[in-house]
């Protein structure tokens, strides 16, 4: 998860707060990179439009880099940073009614050598995904997205989202079996002609 260089001996989060609570510009550049492409993740689990994402990623930055005046330093940085971008993705969602999950982008026959109905039938699976994944609960939407779409491991996700690796262990299981049976059940219909 940290892209901005926080390995052993590295300041903390909560640290680089302080830091920036006290106009230090690099500190908050360091932040940032860390928790840029999380955040994203977080974001795209709720936004269903890059465009949107990116709105929200932003939107989300610019909001804690104005509350981090009020941050408290004693408690950790990741799961407040995850509130305001659930925080900001909610708004977005609720003005805009926009879908939860993110499409994947289309995959040109060229570049996959795959025929025209192949790519008819991996489209369609994968719309069918975003629907169920759309109806999962909101923390085991984004822990799915974040573990089985963005590769993070379970200690990452937990320190993200505030929780325990065997919440985010439980929520990531329950995600992937709402979302098999969910499919089950569209592609047994499609078989049966229902």
């Amino acid at each position: 998860m940290d892209e901005g260089g926080r390995g052993p001996g590295g300041p903390s989060d909560e640290l680089l707060a302080q830091r920036v609570q006290h106009g230090d510009r690099d500190a908050l550049d360091l932040l940032v990179r860390r928790y840029l492409r999380p955040i994203h993740a977080v974001c795209a689990s709720y936004m269903t439009i890059a465009a949107d994402v990116e709105d929200v990623v932003q939107e989300t930055f610019m909001r804690a880099i104005g509350s981090l005046a009020s941050y408290d330093t004693t408690r950790p940085f990741a799961p407040w940073l995850y509130e305001v971008a659930r925080n900001a993705a909610r708004r977005r969602l609720s003005s805009n009614a926009l879908r939860r999950m993110e499409p994947m982008p289309a995959i040109e026959p060229a570049a996959t050598g795959a025929s025209p109905e192949v790519l008819t039938q991996r489209s369609e699976v994968r719309r069918h995904v975003d629907e169920a994944a759309a109806n999962l609960p909101e923390q085991q939407r984004t822990a799915f997205r974040l573990h089985d779409v963005d590769g993070y491991t379970t200690a990452e996700i937990a320190h993200l989202m505030g929780l325990t690796t065997g919440t985010v262990r439980s929520h990531v299981h329950h995600a992937r079996r709402a979302l098999r049976n969910s499919l089950a059940k569209v592609y047994d219909n499609t078989a049966t002609g229902s």
